[in-house]
Formats: structure tokens, sequence, C-alpha cells
């Protein structure tokens, strides 16, 4: 009997496919032309080639990002997750306006430099966490991130811990028995891969929305 991810039923279905699981973020994109997008390839690579590709659902490799804070989510509506000024039954372009002219109101950081850190997997996803590059970057990502926090008027659990991370898949089923030993040799070889890497530019942050977990974009979406 398989064991689905903690996701499957809210963001995918069992096949894989993309659930509706609108909401709002700020991310920087993991473009071609930085260092960081082919060390996602290569790691995207590994799980193809480690026959893990139905254990796990692949993010398009025109989707990497890193998420510098995130919003709200139209399923996630509760007192924790959600301003206290927004109603709890505003309607997504409503809520899309809310969190747009809060986010703008605070000046966005520059390009970005990260370093990375270690590859985690959980019932969830699999993540390549980052760190700022130094003292200065870890100042400049934290006092921005408590700006946009204040301004949006919500504290998301966790917010003084974040990790940031470029997410590489979604869990669709737990790798259990031998699986799972070959998963954590992948593993290994995932943060053997990374601990190679020199520190890495990512471009400016920018407000983005999304439908799914598999595109985000930086220009207002339809909504239901």
């Amino acid at each position: 009997m398989m064991t689905y991810g903690r996701d499957i039923g809210i963001k995918f279905y069992e096949n894989g496919d993309v659930r509706t699981y609108p909401g709002n973020t700020v991310v920087a994109d993991v473009t071609p032309d930085c260092p960081a997008y082919q060390v996602m390839c290569a790691l995207h690579q590994m799980v193809l080639d480690y026959g893990f590709d139905s254990h796990q659902i692949l993010l398009p490799k025109d989707s990497y990002h890193m998420t510098v804070i995130r919003g709200v989510n139209d399923q996630v509506r509760k007192d924790t997750h959600w301003p206290a000024d927004l109603a709890k039954d505003a309607p997504m372009t409503e809520v899309d306006d809310y969190i747009t002219r809060a986010v703008t109101s605070v000046k966005m950081p520059e390009r970005m430099r990260m370093k990375f850190h270690e590859v985690v997997l959980n019932s969830g996803d699999i993540k390549v966490c980052l760190l700022p590059a130094d003292e200065e970057q870890e100042k400049i990502l934290r006092e921005y991130r408590n700006a946009v926090a204040n301004a949006i008027g919500l504290f998301l659990p966790g917010h003084d811990n974040y990790r940031f991370h470029i997410t590489l898949s979604y869990t669709r089923v737990i790798a259990e028995g031998e699986d799972a030993v070959r998963m954590e040799k992948m593993l290994a070889e995932m943060d053997r891969l990374i601990k190679d890497q020199p520190d890495v530019e990512i471009t400016a942050p920018y407000m983005a929305y999304y439908n799914d977990m598999m595109a985000f974009s930086p220009v207002r979406i339809p909504r239901n």
C-alpha cells in the first residue's frame, strides 16, 4: 500500500496532476543565466537517474525560484496565516490587492548573494536550502522580511526561523523499504554536489501570483 505525500489531496492529485491552490508570494527567479539553475538541473537529473520521478513531482525547470517571503493562500484562511485586517471571506482579487499594496510599499533588495546549505526531504517535498552569503546579506533579508510582514500585518508561523529554499519537487509517494535506502543515497549525493558550489547571485525578488504550484507569474492572473 502506498503512502502519499503531505500535499497530495491539497496541492496535487494522487496521480501527480496539480490541484487549484491560489495564492501570492514574493519570490526570486532562478534563471538559466544563474549558476544555481545548472545546479538545480543536475539535481533534477539525479531524481530521474535514480528512478524517483514516480515518487516525486518535479517542478518545471522554468519555475525554479527562491521564496523570499510567503503571502497568503486561498485555502489557508485561518488566524495564524491570515492578516487580521483582511476579511477571511474576501475574494482572491481583493486579497491580491491587499497583499500587493503591502509588499510594494517596501523597497525590495537588489540581487541577492546566497550559498547552498543542504538538501532536505520530508513528507511534502525536496528543498534545496540556502543561506545568505554573509552577515550583510543576512541583515538585508531579515530586515526586508520583517518590513513586509509588518506591512501585511502577518508574521507567519516560523517567521524568525525561516529557511530560504528552492523547491526541487513535491513528494507524491513516500519511499519505503529499499526505495527509502536508495533515496537516502540520492540525497547524500545531492548534498555532496551542492557543498562544492560557490556562492551564487539570484535576481531581485518580485511579487508573484499563482493558481497552482507549477507556475508563478509577476503579473496579476485571473481569479475565480
